[in-house]
């Protein structure tokens, strides 16, 4: 079932790329103003390690080149399933270019199963990062974003070990559309 709701995101986060996409983006003036809205898709999937991970936020620029979002998540493999509920606060560095760098903090609140280790508990989950985007439009953009997490418990599954950790470092790929 969650492939399934994986594979139409990601279908659906592609097909609005392809139909925004310009021939030259040298034009481009990313659409980061106040007032503005964003309404974003993320994830990553391992299709060997039967893993997928999506995250959905909608926020609101409050000044330029700040934006406050909600954002929902789901990380889930065969034996350990998380879903996530929390705010962002993002800062845009807007240059004379189509790509725009930014950085970003988070909480949410997690909660986190895993059958084979016991584990049923919820966290707060604290995140710091950075990324940087690529609009294809004035009002689309491709992006990647690489946070640390902490976690006011061991939530998180070492995918080398199986040991329960308290950090984590995400990096997630997003479709993001910016409209008033």
């Amino acid at each position: 079932m969650s492939r399934k709701w994986f594979v139409s995101a990601v279908a659906a986060m592609l097909a609005i790329s392809a139909f925004a996409a310009e021939n030259d983006t040298s034009g481009v003036t990313p659409n980061l103003d106040k007032g503005t809205k964003v309404l974003e898709g993320a994830g990553s999937i391992n299709v060997m390690g039967d893993e997928i991970q999506i995250q959905f936020a909608y926020g609101r620029l409050v000044a330029d080149a700040i934006e406050v979002a909600l954002v929902a998540g789901l990380h889930d493999d065969d034996s350990y399933m998380s879903t996530e509920l929390g705010v962002r606060a993002e800062y845009n560095f807007v240059l004379d270019s189509a790509f725009v760098p930014f950085l970003n903090t988070g909480v949410v609140w997690a909660d986190a199963e895993a059958d084979d280790r016991d584990l049923d508990t919820d966290a707060a989950v604290f995140s710091i990062g950075g990324g940087v985007k690529y609009f294809i439009r004035d009002d689309v953009a491709l992006a990647v974003n690489g946070s640390y997490l902490v976690a006011t418990d061991d939530i998180f599954v070492d995918s080398e070990d199986g040991v329960l950790e308290g950090d984590e470092f995400r990096i997630l790929f997003s479709v993001r559309v910016y409209f008033d």
